[in-house]
């Protein structure tokens, strides 16, 4: 298994809090940590590395500090602009994950860093996608949060449940990070007002057979404007039927939604919201709120800035509501940018003391 020790992550960290803060937008060469070339029209690739470690400072299962880091490595070739057919792409790519598992110390289910994982290198995906006008068809090994229950603006945070409703991934497995899985999936219309359908793997852990542990269903529906300061709406479902040890197939359900929402006359500055619910006789999450606001190029030192909640409702328990603030530092260019990260935690796992926890995340684009 891949480890990095703390004091290398703690070292790495210091070395960059006295770099030289970059003033404005860098060249496209800047923005890389190595100068390589540009790869060839139709060819792309590309190879970034996260690291961070997180401090539970009170309350919690117990105080301490844990680390995570994620290198990852992508290819991606589009066939038309190769000289070959038209809209075809396909796409590779590999990580390795080395975590000493923050919410160890938390206690809290909605995982305080998404970045928090098993130690294990892997393929994560591994896919061809084929363009029919508007429509799309895309099958191989993916991350369904690449496509479904996704919000941009929420993007910012750290924390899980800000990168995917944990009424889905709490409830049942499911096929992202750390287990994207075999499946296929189509969009029809067009990116600002279109479907997407999903089928995935229902045990992700499993890669030997598609659909041996069963199979999930995910469908969505988005609207997104094409200009202006219009909302970005999307309305999803999913159905989940997976084999029992012991007696008929098990069979779960799920609903989401987002909105993001620039404030009028300001683009800069956009609001979000999330929402999940799920059967509450069944599943230890039956339903999830979270929300917050971001603000875009907010100077030359601090690109962005973002203040969110997270609620999720637990099952014979409290509910656990996680309030984060954090902030984007850009550094070089933008090849290195700084993420210092707090949040405070009530009720973790509905069962647990109040927790004050505190981040430094470094995120590095080396190409």
């Amino acid at each position: 298994m891949m480890r990095y020790a703390p004091p290398v992550t703690l070292l790495v960290l210091a070395l960059c809090l006295a770099a030289p803060v970059a003033r404005g937008q860098g060249s496209a060469d800047s923005s890389r940590l190595i100068p390589l070339p540009p790869p060839h029209k139709g060819l792309s690739f590309s190879v970034h590395w996260d690291t961070d470690i997180y401090g539970n400072l009170d309350g919690g299962a117990r105080r301490g500090y844990a680390t995570d880091s994620v290198l990852s490595l992508g290819l991606g070739l589009d066939s038309g602009a190769l000289g070959a057919w038209r809209g075809g792409q396909f796409a590779l790519g590999l990580q390795a994950i080395a975590s000493t598992h923050p919410s160890r110390y938390v206690g809290d289910i909605q995982t305080l860093s998404n970045l928090d994982a098993p130690n294990q290198r892997q393929v994560s995906q591994f896919w061809y996608s084929q363009a029919f006008g508007h429509s799309l068809v895309r099958a191989g090994l993916m991350d369904l949060n690449s496509f479904f229950d996704t919000n941009g603006t929420a993007s910012l945070f750290t924390q899980a449940s800000f990168g995917i409703t944990p009424t889905l991934t709490l409830n049942v497995p499911t096929a992202t990070y750390p287990d994207p899985a075999w499946g296929m999936m189509t969009r029809f219309g067009t990116v600002q007002n279109g479907w997407r359908a999903g089928l995935f793997q229902g045990n992700p852990e499993d890669r030997s057979s598609a659909l041996k542990g069963g199979a999930m269903l995910i469908g969505e529906r988005d609207w997104r404007p094409s200009a202006g300061d219009g909302p970005q709406i999307g309305i999803g479902g999913w159905y989940r039927r997976a084999p029992a040890a012991d007696g008929p197939p098990t069979s779960d359900w799920g609903a989401y939604a987002n909105l993001e929402q620039p404030l009028p006359g300001h683009h800069d500055t956009v609001t979000f919201l999330q929402a999940g619910v799920s059967p509450g006789k069944i599943n230890p999450v039956p339903a999830y709120l979270g929300g917050g606001i971001r603000f875009r190029d907010v100077s030359s030192t601090v690109s962005d800035v973002g203040f969110g909640f997270a609620r999720a409702w637990i099952r014979n328990h409290a509910a656990e509501t996680s309030i984060e603030a954090t902030a984007l530092m850009p550094l070089f260019g933008g090849c290195v940018a700084l993420q210092p990260d707090v949040q405070y935690i009530f009720h973790p796992a509905g069962i647990y003391p109040n927790a004050l926890a505190i981040a430094l995340r470094l995120h590095l684009t080396f190409y």
